[in-house]
């Protein structure tokens, strides 16, 4: 049976032991990961003879005294890890239960192993299908570079001419000074110091704390680092989770350096590099274009609240677009 735990009810030390050994296992729901992009979550857990056997995160957020999920930053899929396959009655049971806790979910993403939910989800529960890029670096590097698109082993050769040197880096600061400089004013919403960069510096110091964060630079030949990626590893998953570029590193190709030093380290292990796709078609081709294959998942959402509060909620969202701060054009 699955019940439905309070935060703090959690045993945190079979949550993440279980985490360790679920074939579909990932970073995202460790509990000291969940503590810093969700304080306060909850969850549902399956137990058989007192042990855990499956566990699902719940991001709970409360705002004017309405509980709801909301999927966290840096965190791209949830949903249900386990240790045995999950049956139609767990299914059943899970969208019982979020249906009866929770009236409405902004968000809420299943990860790729969560294969029953792609098409008609849960009963209730409207959905929408997204996609994420896996590359296994189970083969040699030769195989890998061979699985590259044409183009993108044409543009690696011109981007190797500029000199780049790649190294790895601890600097955190410096990746979030370049997106802030470079990348931040070109995206709508980016709130900063207050809450991405604090939010990303405090994961990378945990990450840190279990050897489970990998941070690599590319340095031009006058010195100068012009991009930088940031990786976490857990459970035979390495997810690319954060990058920067200066314009320079942008015009060298610096980030397909990157990425293919880091296959190139990883080649002939059992390790699949995660790309964290967004939805954006322009990056999926990107990352499409070293072989990677295309791994969809389940997202969810509801909003069951009374007609009176959905129509406060919808105006208040559209008074927020009228009046919210608008970018400032990137410079030519």
């Amino acid at each position: 049976m699955i019940r439905y735990l309070r935060p703090g009810e959690v045993d945190r030390p079979q949550w993440d032991a279980l985490l360790g050994r679920a074939p579909n296992g990932l970073i995202y729901g460790l509990s000291w990961y969940l503590d810093i992009v969700s304080p306060g979550w909850a969850a549902l857990v399956k137990e058989e003879a007192g042990r855990y056997v499956a566990v699902l995160p719940l991001p709970v957020r409360t705002k004017f005294g309405l509980r709801y999920l909301k999927q966290p930053l840096f965190a791209q899929q949830l949903g249900l890890f386990y240790l045995e396959a999950p049956t139609a009655a767990d299914w059943q049971q899970i969208g019982a239960l979020l249906r009866q806790r929770f009236r409405f979910i902004t968000q809420y993403a299943f990860n790729t192993r969560n294969q029953e939910l792609l098409g008609p989800g849960q009963p209730g529960l409207a959905g929408a299908a997204f996609t994420t890029y896996y590359l296994s670096l189970q083969p040699n590097y030769p195989q890998l570079l061979a699985g590259y698109k044409a183009n993108r082993r044409w543009r690696l050769n011109q981007a190797r001419r500029r000199g780049l040197r790649v190294e790895p880096s601890t600097d955190i600061d410096l990746l979030v000074r370049i997106f802030a400089e470079y990348t931040a004013p070109k995206i709508h919403g980016v709130i900063g110091e207050a809450y991405e960069y604090r939010l990303l510096r405090a994961l990378y110091a945990a990450a840190s704390q279990q050897h489970m964060a990998h941070m690599w630079q590319a340095r031009a030949a006058t010195g100068e680092v012009v991009a930088m990626i940031l990786l976490f590893e857990f459970n035979g998953q390495l997810t690319y989770i954060f990058n920067s570029s200066t314009p320079a590193g942008k015009e060298a190709g610096a980030i397909s350096v990157l990425l293919d030093e880091v296959f190139r380290t990883y080649a002939g292990r059992a390790t699949t590099f995660d790309f964290e796709a967004p939805e954006v078609a322009s990056v999926a081709h990107f990352y499409a274009s070293f072989g990677s294959v295309a791994a969809p998942f389940h997202a969810i959402a509801a909003n069951r609240l009374p007609w009176p509060v959905r129509q406060l909620k919808a105006a208040r969202m559209a008074l927020y677009r009228r009046l919210r701060p608008r970018p400032a054009p990137p410079a030519d």
